[in-house]
């Protein structure tokens, strides 16, 4: 009897969808900065250039909605409800061109689920370069992992010996730190957050001067 192979799949995770704007926002951020010119996905559905203007109404009409008023708030959910709409149809595209290609759906800029409910370790992260274009800030791109639902970036000023924890990030591709100290050399690593030992590995250590 001839066996039957089944090829392993993987999901993005569009729980986005119910996030609020600065999340999405963000996930925008990484997914314009993922997409573009990626040989995987070489024709998003909803081009690169309106995530960035639904991304950029979106963030005027957060601001604007901070001034009060319901006809501000509802401005505000429609701005975040096409910033959405626009990530979830290019999330739908990823899935379906690379959903049994691991690599390809972590190189689309939105988080990876595995179809697999047992919750296992997270698998180490990696960074992929730091930019220090941008004086007192340093740029990170990582590599995401599957089922890595935040990543935390530690850096050390002493070699190591001791290191300071950054904020948690929503995604890995674009994490950037700052302030930083122009003139000081960083020691940068990340890891994922979540799994059943709740964080994975640390990448391997990076080592950068801000300018």
């Amino acid at each position: 009897m001839a066996t039957t192979t089944i090829i392993k799949s993987y999901r993005l995770n569009t729980g986005f969808s119910r996030s609020n704007g600065t999340v999405v926002c963000n996930l925008s951020l990484d997914v314009e900065d993922a997409l573009l010119n990626n040989p995987a996905f070489p024709k998003p559905p909803v081009p690169l250039a309106d995530l960035a203007t639904n991304r950029l109404a979106l963030t005027a009409a957060m601001v604007e909605s901070r001034k009060g008023g319901s006809d501000r708030t509802r401005l505000k959910n429609d701005a975040l409800q096409v910033a959405v709409d626009g990530l979830m149809t290019n999330a739908h595209y990823c899935m379906g061109e690379a959903r049994h290609d691991l690599n390809a759906l972590l190189s689309s800029g939105y988080d990876v689920v595995s179809t697999n409910r047992t919750p296992a370790p997270l698998n180490q992260t990696a960074i992929i370069s730091i930019a220090n274009d941008v004086s007192g800030q340093l740029t990170v791109r990582g590599q995401g992992v599957v089922n890595g639902r935040m990543y935390q970036v530690r850096t050390s000023t002493d070699g190591g010996k001791t290191w300071m924890l950054w904020p948690v990030f929503t995604g890995a591709r674009l994490m950037v730190l700052a302030p930083t100290v122009p003139g000081t050399v960083y020691l940068v690593e990340f890891c994922a957050l979540g799994g059943s030992t709740q964080q994975g590995p640390w990448s391997n250590p990076v080592s950068i001067m801000s300018t």
